[in-house]
């Protein structure tokens, strides 16, 4: 995590004056529930202790200057009556989406000196963006006063991510944890009703290993827009043989998928089968963290694995071998890839006075196999955005 103390002497060194806010809003994994986001389903994920973090201060005219530490870099604009998409997508076009969703909804953005800071790892599928985005909107929500809930800075984040400014059409799951996320508790988020409720998530006796592969996700892209077509089709399948309208692939009942999985073709069936059983075991996982039973959330997340690796095929060699390693580590509950796939991160529970010995034998064993050291973060279920301090009044 950033210190409070760090982020200030950093803004004072680039901007010769002190921070009145400092935001932070975290990034986020997802325990269970893959790739049922953008079919209407549950997913599960938590906050993690890695954040973006923002300081500003307001200036006497209407420029806003963003500078970010990890760029090393100084990026100057305007705030008009209306905020222009630069010509070209930047670092700094996460922060003009926002500020831009602020000025549609005729909320003030001041000008202001900006410093944005973070650990999220970038490319792990650890959710940055959306940190990123949550941060800012915090920052915003803040000085212009607007008391937006946690569930409207997440809404008002998604929308600056589909926008101009970045053009991603990212699902809710990232910006609502970002925003919503309560200490020593996952969220689970009806992807298709928008409801989210927090999961206790006892802390002393699990903790939340991340398992980078240190394997960039190639193939994510196109595969993915694969999977979502495959989903599409299936729908429209099942709901044309059944003659119902399903409003998404987690409506469809396991009595209606049995009895028509045979005429769907072998890679729709697959896909359909996964979602249908990903969403009993995040249903599943609710009522086992609810008693502690993290023996048997463990049990979910294998089978959570399996399913992505043999029905929805979106593992990766890398990605098995670090469940299997898991599997073979004393005091690992579970352990499954999570994000996308074909690269990027795995989860594992692990019992705390385990951890160490579990990143040891993780870290031997998987270096040996291919010939580089995963980066592990360990975490507890951590707390979402906030301002964390407001100076001079």
């Amino acid at each position: 995590m950033i210190s409070n103390e760090h982020i200030s002497d950093v803004f004072v060194s680039i901007f010769q004056t002190d921070a009145e806010w400092i935001s932070s809003a975290p990034g986020r994994v997802n325990i269970i529930g893959e790739h049922t986001d953008y079919n209407g389903g549950y997913v599960l994920p938590a906050a993690i202790n890695r954040e973006v973090k923002m300081a500003a201060s307001l200036r006497g005219d209407n420029r806003l200057f963003l500078y970010s530490e990890y760029h090393r870099e100084m990026y100057e604009t305007l705030i008009s009556t209306k905020i222009a998409p630069p010509p070209q997508k930047s670092w700094h076009n996460y922060f003009l989406g926002v500020a831009e969703q602020f000025q549609k909804k005729h909320l003030p953005v001041p000008g202001m000196n900006v410093l944005i800071s973070g650990d999220v790892p970038l490319g792990a599928g650890l959710s940055s963006s959306a940190a990123y985005e949550v941060c800012a909107a915090t920052l915003l929500n803040t000085i212009s006063e607007a008391n937006l809930a946690p569930r409207e800075i997440a809404l008002l984040a998604q929308a600056a991510e589909h926008g101009d400014f970045v053009g991603v059409k990212c699902g809710i799951m990232d910006q609502y944890i970002s925003a919503m996320a309560l200490p020593d508790h996952a969220l689970l988020i009806d992807c298709h009703t928008l409801d989210a409720t927090p999961v206790p998530f006892n802390s002393r006796k699990a903790s939340i290993a991340i398992i980078n592969s240190m394997k960039h996700r190639k193939l994510v892209g196109s595969e993915y827009n694969r999977r979502r077509a495959e989903c599409e089709e299936g729908l429209r399948l099942i709901s044309e043989w059944s003659k119902k309208s399903f409003s998404s692939l987690r409506h469809i009942p396991s009595e209606v998928f049995d009895r028509f999985k045979e005429q769907l073709p072998l890679d729709v069936r697959k896909r359909l089968r996964h979602n249908l059983t990903e969403n009993d075991r995040v249903r599943a996982c609710v009522q086992f963290f609810a008693c502690d039973n993290f023996k048997e959330v463990g049990h979910m997340l294998y089978a959570s694995h399996a399913s992505l690796r043999d029905d929805f095929e979106v593992s990766c060699a890398e990605l098995d071998a670090i469940v299997d390693i898991a599997s073979r580590c004393e005091g690992v509950y579970g352990c499954r890839m999570t994000g996308a796939g074909f690269g990027g991160c795995a989860l594992a529970l692990v019992a705390p006075e385990k951890v160490e010995s579990f990143k040891s034998r993780m870290i031997e064993e998987y270096n040996r196999m291919f010939s580089k050291t995963p980066e592990i973060y360990i975490t507890p279920p951590s707390a979402g955005a906030n301002v964390l301090r407001k100076k001079n009044g």
